[in-house]
């Protein structure tokens, strides 16, 4: 399809400025959910999962304006749910922590489209939504780099590692430390600067007699007298060039590249189309395209947005109910992740190694929890498989608590349990992931100096690592099958 482009006139020159499709328009592939209007709360519950979903992939795909139009309008279909009674407060706590996430995923957005005051204005209303939600702060740490707020970036990073333990944000934080240091040597040089300035001109400012110039004597009757000859043949050489009727050369006009067509005085360049050239060419004249139109591109009698059944279920059952564009397809596959998963993880365990102090010790994953799908209460597993325009992208989204044993080689025991959190379609395999909720269980008689041994082989190292090894592996079964 084509579309009309515009251009400005600046200094006599024109410039052709290319017209991105935003996420709005009538030709974007989201266009079925950014123009859909839900009247009740289960047809907004179901349009907010469809974009939270839609919106994941554009993140996935680096289309970040796609994405923040989806998820403002999350927002804004969510911020719009009417709360209920007293009995339904378990649903307004999770709905604010959904709109944290919104605005976060849109302060991302921003970030990465170069808007750091829209980002910094979506990871405040982030943490004021859920203040216990550590990519709020994470999101404004990184907005406030952007805007040279280091202080207060670095602010923002110790608060969401007083939340929970994040190599990232660790990293963020030493990165923002060193760059406040930068920040008051270059005030220090500036300050400096001025003040050697100052002082030079202190130092300059004692009067200086000016020099005395000789006013000259000579008449100015001795100037040799103004020509009038240019003016004179000015006036020669615009009195000989005469205009005549529109329709006929002045006397000058055949070396200006004028001609004459059709009786009619026009550029030398200009032509005129015969017939046989319109014929061949047709009407190029852009035409409205009606997005309401049914198949043969016949408008539909009424402009007004189709309303959607969100109960009922579509023709192919991969496709989401909303898609009626047929520009998007999803499958949800989150039951198969969290069962594939689940046996991935479960076969961790790891040895200490010769050489370590009880190279008889060993540590295993004996169970996997917070793995509960998002359709369910209380639950944020997702994982789907989506075609974009044919282009097939996978959506995973995973909280994963893996609890642990380790045995010592005297017999002794000791349980625990450590989260890694936001597994997702992002990560890049082999970074690691990110280690929340570390704790551990341990009897009265288990040795109190072997607490540097799970600090080491379990929590740093050792079966952290097995786990990030299965996770890194279970990502390349999950493309394999689907």
């Amino acid at each position: 399809r084509y579309h009309t482009v515009g251009t400005t006139n600046s200094n006599q020159y024109i410039q052709y400025q290319p017209t991105m499709l935003s996420s709005g328009s009538p030709f974007s592939l989201h266009n079925d959910v950014l123009s859909a209007t839900p009247s009740t709360n289960a047809e907004k519950s179901s349009l907010v999962e469809e974009l939270k979903s839609r919106g994941r992939v554009s993140v996935t795909t680096q289309r970040y304006p796609d994405a923040k139009e989806l998820y403002g309008k999350a927002i804004e279909v969510l911020s719009s749910m009417d709360e209920g009674t007293d009995a339904d407060a378990t649903k307004v706590i999770q709905n604010k922590k959904d709109l944290a996430i919104f605005h976060s995923n849109r302060a991302l957005c921003s970030l990465q489209m170069n808007k750091a005051d829209d980002s910094y204005d979506d990871a405040t209303s982030a943490t004021c939504f859920d203040p216990n939600y550590v990519k709020g702060y994470w999101r404004l740490g990184q907005s406030c780099m952007a805007l040279k707020k280091t202080q207060e970036a670095i602010d923002a990073y110790t608060f969401a590692l007083a939340l929970g333990e994040s190599k990232a944000i660790q990293k963020e934080l030493v990165k923002a430390q060193k760059q406040l240091v930068k920040d008051k040597e270059e005030e220090e040089r500036r300050q400096k600067e001025a003040e050697e300035k100052k002082e030079e001109a202190n130092s300059n400012s004692a009067p200086v007699e000016k020099e005395k110039v000789p006013i000259s004597t000579k008449s100015s009757s001795s100037l040799p007298p103004k020509s009038t000859s240019s003016a004179s043949g000015d006036a020669k050489d615009s009195s000989s060039v005469k205009v005549k009727d529109s329709g006929e050369f002045g006397s000058s006009d055949h070396v200006r590249g004028y001609k004459i067509v059709n009786g009619k005085k026009t550029s030398f360049f200009h032509h005129e189309q015969t017939e046989e050239e319109k014929r061949l060419i047709g009407d190029i004249t852009p035409q409205r395209i009606d997005i309401n139109s049914d198949g043969n591109g016949a408008a539909s009698s009424s402009s007004e947005p189709t309303r959607i059944d969100v109960d009922a279920k579509p023709a192919d059952s991969d496709v989401s109910v909303w898609n009626k564009a047929g520009t998007w397809e999803e499958k949800d596959v989150t039951d198969w992740a969290i069962q594939s998963v689940t046996e991935q993880i479960m076969g961790a365990s790891y040895c200490l190694p010769e050489g370590s102090p009880d190279p008889k010790a060993s540590v295993k994953v004996t169970e996997i929890s917070k793995l509960i799908s998002s359709k369910k209460a209380g639950g944020s597993a997702h994982a789907s498989v989506a075609k974009v325009r044919g282009k097939k992208k996978y959506i995973f989204e995973l909280t994963i608590c893996v609890h642990w044993e380790i045995t010592l080689g005297n017999g002794q025991t000791c349980k625990g349990k450590m989260t890694f959190f936001d597994v997702d379609g992002t990560h890049q395999i082999g970074d690691g992931y990110d280690v929340l909720d570390y704790s551990m269980e341990a009897k009265s008689d288990f040795p109190a100096d072997a607490k540097h041994l799970l600090d080491r082989f379990v929590r740093d190292g050792g079966l952290r690592t097995e786990v990030e090894k299965k996770l890194d592996g279970w990502i390349d079964i999950f493309r394999e099958t689907y």
